[in-house]
């Protein structure tokens, strides 16, 4: 697993039904940092203990994640990361694997009664040393899984140090955990009002990391959907694209365009986008997508080309743009998207 760990910390909760959210470092007065957490979705509740957040160098990342359909109900996973590893941490651009500079420290796995035998349960549990298994509720399972596989031999001695000494608040941690049965049906709606978004973590055409935050910068994104086999047919707008985004650019600064080449990533696809874009002069970002992008695709486009308008929170609009236009029609549209969304 290679590191683009700040897009994905970023993006955890638009992936997948969330859980909630847990506490890094302190930065602030100890007084304002959260420590008691109930989850509905999750059927857990838990106290984490005063010392994780007192300790220096105690950095202790969590990512949860609910999946309704999926063999594992639900876990919420803290991994610790020292200091020294927090740079390389958060640089999209480094090869360093995240195993080593980061590894879990307890794991809440929820797991139905149908589940328990699945080969993603048994693969699962197999991370770690200890697996305890917590209170049922009805054909809910729940465990406390500690001791990961993997050791901390990749660690200073300074941060194994730190990390043996959390490890010995984890009875405290277990002792505070109850169970209840999970709110199914809030997440089963949650995970209905997550497919209507655009969600991504993907890269551009050139490279570049890129995911749903491109949205959030501005009030509002036009995304154009294309692909490179659409050269064979004619299908080729780039120079109208290229000039509408120099407008937009002049005329309505807090819009952005961006196109996804959904025939990408693959070799062939690339270099033809990639020589299209060079002969055409294209400076608007191109976009390769990612399993969920595809999905999306898959459920929501019946030709190509198709132009859509996303707000700030990743949302597309109803309205889309299907087949080529030119440029005085997608201005046009624009602005009246804009004024639709009151901006």
């Amino acid at each position: 697993m290679k590191k683009k760990l700040a897009l994905l910390l970023a993006m955890m909760m638009l992936f997948s039904v969330g859980c909630g959210k847990g506490n890094n470092a302190p930065e602030e007065p100890q007084a304002e940092i959260q420590t008691e957490f109930e989850f509905k979705e999750c059927g857990l509740s838990y106290t984490i203990p005063d010392e994780w957040v007192e300790m220096e160098n105690s950095n202790l990342i969590p990512s949860p994640t609910v999946s309704p359909n999926g063999e594992i109900y639900a876990k919420i996973r803290y991994s610790y990361t020292p200091d020294e590893n927090m740079e390389e941490l958060n640089n999209t651009e480094s090869q360093v694997p995240v195993d080593e500079l980061m590894t879990p420290i307890v794991e809440f796995l929820v797991v139905k009664e149908e589940n328990l035998d699945t080969k993603a349960v048994k693969e699962e549990m197999e991370l770690f040393s200890s697996v305890d298994e917590l209170p049922q509720q009805e054909n809910f399972h729940f465990y406390f899984m500690t001791e990961y596989a993997t050791g901390l031999d990749h660690f200073s001695e300074g941060a194994k140090t730190t990390f043996q000494e959390l490890e010995t608040y984890l009875p405290e941690l277990k002792d505070s955990v109850k169970t209840f049965l999970p709110d199914e049906e809030a997440v089963q709606q949650a995970a209905a009002n997550n497919d209507k978004y655009l969600t991504f973590m993907s890269s551009t055409l050139t490279g570049e990391p890129v995911s749903t935050t491109i949205f959030y910068e501005y009030d509002m994104t036009v995304v154009n959907f294309w692909a490179s086999y659409c050269l064979e047919d004619g299908i080729n707008e780039l120079d109208t694209l290229q000039a509408f985004y120099k407008d937009l650019q002049k005329k309505h600064p807090n819009v952005n365009f961006v196109q996804v080449i959904i025939d990408t990533p693959t070799d062939a696809a690339e270099k033809l986008a990639l020589d299209a874009y060079d002969k055409h002069g294209v400076t608007f970002t191109g976009i390769m997508p990612d399993e969920n992008l595809a999905k999306w695709i898959m459920a929501n486009l019946e030709g190509l080309p198709t132009t859509i308008f996303v707000d700030s929170e990743g949302m597309p609009r109803d309205f889309k743009i299907e087949g080529m236009q030119d440029k005085d029609y997608y201005i046009e549209t624009t602005e009246s998207m804009l004024k639709a969304i009151g901006k």
